[in-house]
């Protein structure tokens, strides 16, 4: 692994803040436009005092800032001609045909988020994870019956969709929340395989569903899970905000993430990330982006607002988890969540009708489609991040079965 990129540090001529290597040394764009300008009419000149300090307020003596230049190995010979073609008025002509150059993060397209990671702290070597043990197991689930049936008046698959939700969330939703303080790798991995389990078992109750092909059911289960994790815990954080469980006086201004009857208060959480990978918290939070409190507090009052039932809570997580799923994969995966997405619009026309007794939903279900796409835009950053993650050995573990974690 080569040494860590020095891209910025000290001028080795003032000491002011450097911008890269000019002739040869690291220096700031004054001293190298300097001895650009200087380094002939200068070297015979000598100064009286011959130790001037270089910087003061403002750059006080030419002829010891040159001597300078030359002490820590400014050469002309070492003028880099096509760093900058636009300040170079020989190559005018290739102006047209040459564009500027880019800095790296320019090219990324992220100032800074990448530029943060130090290179020798990269993993080339890795752990493999194996995870086929849980395809092991949903693919059990979906060849049984599933394990929520429902009352017998239950006959669209968004309805029993929904009364398994119902029956998961009654084993969990309380009002004495548990508060979880620390997370390292067992909780992490024992909430992960929970959570993939348990999306099973709720997608099993879609009885279109559970007559696909096999592997088609298996690789929508590996991207559904991931956004069912992240919605259903949007979805519990404001269900408990609506019961006034976390609106204590201390609370107020905390970012608090619910799951499983648990809470989490993202400020003060203590993340163990050593063992997959050998950045610190900090900068993997840096990494994934300042504005993960901010996007989960404007979904958090928006659901809120809203206010969905059950039932329109679970078809949002159907269609974004089927859109997500068919757009990764296309092909047959592609064909059957259009077809599955298409069943969903009708029984959720039915519900409206018949449950509801509303002729005029159009407007409810704009504001359904609108937190979906917020969560999008969330999922497709995500998506991007870990993939420069992978691309740049940010983290030192690999997975079995790697489209299963692209959005963790």
């Amino acid at each position: 692994m080569p040494p860590a990129l020095h891209i910025s540090g000290l001028c080795e001529v003032c000491d002011q803040p450097a911008f890269g290597k000019h002739f040869g040394v690291l220096s700031c764009r004054a001293c190298a436009a300097f001895f650009r300008r200087s380094g002939n009419w200068l070297k015979q000149k000598k100064c009286d005092k011959e130790n001037c300090k270089i910087f003061e307020k403002s750059y006080k003596c030419k002829i010891c800032r040159l001597k300078k230049c030359y002490k820590v190995g400014m050469d002309v010979s070492k003028f880099q001609k096509n760093r900058d073609l636009l300040s170079n008025s020989s190559n005018y002509s290739q102006r047209s045909k040459i564009a500027t150059p880019q800095s790296l993060a320019n090219f990324l397209g992220r100032p800074e988020f990448i530029l943060c990671f130090e290179p020798d702290r990269a993993s080339s070597t890795k752990t493999i994870i194996d995870v086929s043990y849980l395809l092991e197991k949903v693919s059990r689930i979906f060849q049984h019956d599933p394990s929520y049936l429902g009352p017998y008046e239950i006959k669209s698959s968004l309805e029993r969709v929904t009364y398994a939700m119902d029956t998961m969330k009654s084993k969990k939703i309380n009002n004495t929340l548990e508060v979880c303080k620390v997370i390292g790798k067992r909780e992490a991995l024992l909430f992960w395989e929970l959570t993939f389990i348990g999306s099973a078992h709720w997608l099993a109750e879609f009885e279109e569903f559970r007559n696909l092909e096999m592997d088609v059911k298996l690789d929508i289960q590996k991207s559904v899970w991931t956004i069912w994790m992240r919605l259903t815990a949007l979805a519990e954080t404001s269900e408990y905000n609506r019961m006034n469980v976390l609106k204590s006086e201390e609370e107020e201004n905390g970012l608090f993430v619910c799951s499983g009857g648990a809470r989490v208060n993202m400020k003060e959480i203590k993340m163990d990330l050593s063992w997959c990978t050998n950045y610190s918290t900090e900068e993997i939070a840096r990494f994934m982006g300042p504005d993960v409190g901010a996007n989960w507090n404007s979904l958090l009052d928006d659901l809120t607002k809203l206010n969905p039932t059950n039932t329109e809570l679970n078809y949002m997580l159907l269609h974004i988890c089927l859109h997500d799923a068919g757009k990764k994969y296309q092909g047959k995966v592609l064909e059957a969540t259009e077809k599955l997405l298409g069943i969903l619009a009708d029984n959720l026309h039915a519900y409206y009708l018949n449950k509801m007794r509303m002729t005029n939903y159009s407007g409810r279900i704009a504001q359904m489609m609108k937190i979906n796409r917020m969560i999008e835009v969330e999922l497709r950053d995500r998506r991007e991040k870990n993939y420069l993650a992978n691309l740049f050995d940010v983290y030192k573990i690999e997975w079995s079965h790697p489209e299963m974690f692209e959005l963790i």
